[in-house]
């Protein structure tokens, strides 16, 4: 049953489907960062956790903690974002925010003990690319809503304020948001279910090649029309990893495989490309579409004076930070007259240096870096499985993603992809060590 409700839970990550328990409003900063909340993929990892507990009640065994170069700095940050609870901006955000943290350990430990291969896993994965691909091919075709508001869906006009578009030539395209908040957090789930898909296609075993290369294929356009640039690069950086890799182990039939798989995607997506050619080119630069498009010339803009101020608030709060997920109260509280939107720095260890210190971003940074110095360092013994390469390049694309946005770090959807990459590294990893690793 634990694992019935957590494959419900991978289902569940993009969904913005949920309940507000305590709206805290501070305008004009955005509800979502102040407001307690409750997403339906919050209820499913609560039940994966009681499940876990119970099964562990009635067949006790030993608990494995993980590899401690991971699970000790995990820890370390977890704890530290509770501390910050006490000196916080806003006490309360901070310790509920605090509470989903040490939620995130517990589906880490299960993870590291519960599932042992990523077949358990790449069904949900699958289903879950298929419905939000669908949604947001819908909404493409449509320029609009699909009407799933009872799922959690936005409602959406290319021409109203606050809808995120990409224009060229006059025209206002709207980029789509699936069931998520934002087309960023839609790029980023696909992207990064597709690398898990890509392992489910190219393993030897798999007699669902067909299935595994439509859905991917589905995927690919979904992830087009987001027009999310960092979502992107973190495709092409993952599996970019998995072709040199599948190379350097010389897995021959892999390779082809996952060339067929990208070449059949990309004939798919050329006339697509071909019809959004001049939208691409914007968020490209091409010909200087940053310095003549103000949308994207201020999106960019946005970034760099966010970074800035963040650079600000850290240096003045290096040791403690302003408290655990209250970044947004901060930066009103310094700039009450701010040009922008009351957000995050769109990079994740600033923002995780703001927020809860110089410490708990060492953590953090060891986090980031520990996983490449163990595979490095028993780079001999490694067997590089089609699993660990997936879970190597999802890796890859979440800190990829973590270069240019927050949302892995603030937001739920971003955490438990990042929280499920750390999980999986660390049961994966444990069984790719060969005989002498």
């Amino acid at each position: 049953m634990a694992r019935v409700s957590f494959g419900l839970t991978l289902v569940l990550i993009p969904f913005r489907f949920r309940m507000d328990l305590l709206p805290r409003p501070f305008p004009p900063i955005y509800a979502d960062y102040t407001d307690f909340l409750l997403f339906a993929s919050d209820v499913t990892l609560l039940v994966t956790l009681g499940f876990w507990v119970i099964s562990m009640m009635l067949e006790p065994r030993p608990i494995y903690l993980g590899p401690l170069y991971l699970t000790l700095p995990i820890a370390g940050f977890t704890s530290i974002g509770l501390l910050s609870t006490f000196l916080s901006i806003d006490p309360s955000l901070s310790f509920y925010h605090s509470v989903r943290l040490f939620v995130l350990l517990g589906m880490y430990l299960f993870i590291v003990n519960e599932i042992r291969a990523m077949r358990q896993i790449v069904a949900p994965i699958a289903v879950m690319l298929f419905l939000q691909s669908v949604v947001g091919i819908v909404q493409a075709l449509s320029q609009g809503s699909v009407g799933l508001q009872v799922l959690g869906e936005l409602s959406l006009n290319p021409e109203w304020n606050g809808v995120s578009v990409v224009s060229a030539d006059g025209i206002r395209s709207l980029r789509v948001y699936g069931l998520t908040d934002h087309p960023n957090i839609l790029g980023g789930c696909l992207a990064f279910g597709m690398i898990l898909l890509a392992y489910w296609y190219i393993h030897p075993e798999n007699k669902w090649r067909h299935a595994a290369s439509g859905i991917f294929s589905l995927s690919a356009l979904g992830l087009l029309y987001t027009f999310s640039r960092s979502a992107w690069l973190a495709l092409l950086g993952g599996m970019g990893a998995i072709g040199i890799l599948l190379i350097v182990s010389k897995q021959k039939i892999a390779f082809r495989a996952l060339l067929g798989l990208l070449a059949v995607s990309l004939i798919l997506l050329i006339p697509f490309i071909w019809q959004n050619a001049g939208l691409l080119g914007v968020r490209f630069n091409w010909q200087g579409s940053f310095s003549s498009a103000t949308q994207e010339n201020q999106s960019i803009g946005e970034r760099i004076l966010l970074n800035r101020a963040a650079n600000e608030i850290f240096t003045e709060h290096a040791l403690i930070g302003v408290g655990l997920g209250a970044f947004p109260r901060a930066l009103q509280a310094k700039y009450p007259e701010f040009s922008l939107n009351y957000q995050p720095p769109h990079m994740t260890l600033l923002d995780v240096a703001a927020e809860i210190g110089l410490f708990g971003a060492l953590f953090y940074a060891i986090v980031m870096v520990a996983p490449w110095l163990a595979l490095w360092s028993n780079r001999k013994n490694v067997i590089y499985s089609p699993e660990l390469l997936s879970v190597i390049a999802l890796l890859i694309a979440v800190s990829i993603v973590g270069l240019f946005d927050y949302y892995t770090w603030l937001l739920a959807p971003g955490r438990l992809w990042q929280w499920l990459a750390w999980g999986l590294w660390g049961s994966i990893y444990r069984v790719s060590r060969g005989k002498n690793g």
